[in-house]
């Protein structure tokens, strides 16, 4: 059980080392002054977008997941249950497990001719895997 855990762990930590926030950065610096519509074609339509005051137009992305990974061995003591002797039991070596929530929100504001001006974004989670293409 141990060895599945720790291998588990080690995966993650593989998987995450690659994907960075300086990365996301680089990626959509390299998207400003192009056109949205060719950022749409690369990775889809938008989940929501809205008009700014001065008519430029906001394309936003979101991206969230929840998950669990296991967490430290647990020693537990109490009444009754496994190993029970007099009232009291000796413990039970178990483990636990620690929710997850990673999200990132991306905004992306064109001008009126769909050019990209700027971005932001917010969320725990804003990482990518990905050099521009420059």
């Amino acid at each position: 059980m141990m060895k599945k855990l720790l291998l588990a762990m080690i995966a993650i930590l593989l998987m995450q080392g690659c994907a960075t926030h300086a990365n996301f950065v680089k990626k959509y610096n390299s998207w400003v002054g192009k056109n949205i519509s060719s950022l749409i074609t690369q990775i889809g339509y938008p989940d929501s977008t809205f008009t700014l005051p001065n008519k430029n137009k906001v394309y936003v992305y979101e991206r969230s997941r929840v998950y669990s990974v296991p967490s430290m061995p647990m020693m537990g003591y109490g009444y009754g249950g496994y190993g029970y002797y007099g009232g009291y039991y000796g413990g039970m070596f178990g483990y636990s497990e620690e929710i997850v929530q990673e999200s990132c929100k991306l905004f992306l504001e064109t001008n009126k001719k769909g050019i990209i001006v700027k971005w932001g974004s917010r969320g725990n989670s804003c990482v990518s895997d990905e050099q521009p293409n420059l």
